[in-house]
């Protein structure tokens, strides 16, 4: 029989080594929770740009069927509905995604961390020039020329954190904005305004004023010395044509009734095109006209030329450009 006796040097040996795999232990679980975070953290900016995407469908589709955007939901406790009209203020254009009104679940107006996501529209007060929110004044109401010409309204400026700030567009009409991982100054879904930017967060602050018209498009970045401070914000904005180019390629707006806001109340009166305001019952249903020769698709009262006798435009007018109609 064989009697094996440890000596105190060997059982200091064992509690050293287990000291040691105690210590990488910690390192790898550490590792490990960073990398988790990361991962979560990654997936969380994914999901929040998906759902921006998805918002925008979402507007185009609203556009599409009621010829305006809408308000945001501004209740003090959000329900997914917009509140409308929102042409007081600048401020009342200023919310909570209406996700019942654009017919999305409400997962959808959450961005990844959990916080409801802002919405601000073009609504006519200055010094934003249209409203996007109604076909009737006041304000001016938008038309189809804004895919050409457009007004002022939203300012988008952009930046790197190193250097100042870029003004990249002035004719943003809509902006869907998270207020990231820190979450300042979103709305949770129960109307509690998180904790607003501190005041070294300078450009998340322009975001998350409820008056604003400016909003900052910038990367990532925790560094306090950044120009504009920290930021984690993301901003997607739409401009005239990023809203009114899917309808036209899908030829929704080859006819202008949906955008048009009154008749033509007197016969003879000319009509280059359909802007608004004034457009005969004729033309107001007809096709959009492409090209000289073009034949005319309704507008056949009396003294009216059978086909198009102005050239093709960009962008292409909506409604018949006809000379003259008749009732």
């Amino acid at each position: 029989m064989t009697i094996t006796i440890k000596t105190d040097r060997q059982r200091a040996f064992t509690l050293a080594e287990m000291a040691i795999v105690v210590v990488l232990t910690g390192i790898l679980l550490t590792l490990g929770l960073k990398m988790t975070v990361a991962t979560l953290n990654n997936t969380a900016y994914s999901q929040t740009a998906s759902k921006q995407a998805q918002i925008k469908t979402a507007l185009i589709g609203f556009l599409r069927a009621n010829g305006r955007l809408p308000c945001p939901d501004t209740n003090a406790v959000p329900t997914g509905n917009e509140v409308k009209p929102c042409t007081a203020s600048a401020k009342l254009a200023y919310g909570v995604v209406p996700w019942i009104t654009l017919q999305l679940p409400r997962d959808t107006a959450q961005d990844g961390w959990g916080n409801l996501m802002t919405y601000r529209v073009a609504n006519g007060f200055a010094p934003v020039l249209e409203n996007w929110t109604a076909k009737v004044a006041p304000p001016v109401p938008f038309d189809i020329t804004q895919m050409g010409t457009p007004s002022v309204a939203l300012t988008i400026r952009q930046g790197d954190g190193v250097n100042p700030l870029v003004t990249i567009s002035t004719f943003a009409v809509a902006v869907v904005l998270s207020g990231g991982k820190n979450g300042f100054g979103a709305n949770t879904i129960l109307g509690v305004l998180n904790t607003a930017p501190p005041a070294l967060n300078i450009d998340e602050t322009t975001n998350a004023t409820n008056t604003t018209t400016t909003f900052v498009v910038r990367p990532y970045t925790s560094n306090p010395a950044a120009v504009g401070g920290p930021f984690d914000d993301l901003v997607i904005y739409m401009l005239p044509q990023d809203l009114l180019q899917p309808l036209t390629t899908e030829q929704t707006i080859s006819s202008c009734k949906t955008y048009c806001t009154t008749a033509c109340t007197a016969a003879g009166v000319p009509f280059p095109y359909c802007t608004g305001a004034n457009t005969p019952v004729t033309a107001a249903n007809a096709s959009a006209c492409t090209a000289a020769g073009v034949p005319y698709a309704t507008c056949t009262a009396a003294g009216v030329p059978a086909v198009c006798t102005v050239p093709a435009t960009s962008p292409v007018p909506i409604g018949n450009p006809t000379p003259k109609c008749t009732q």
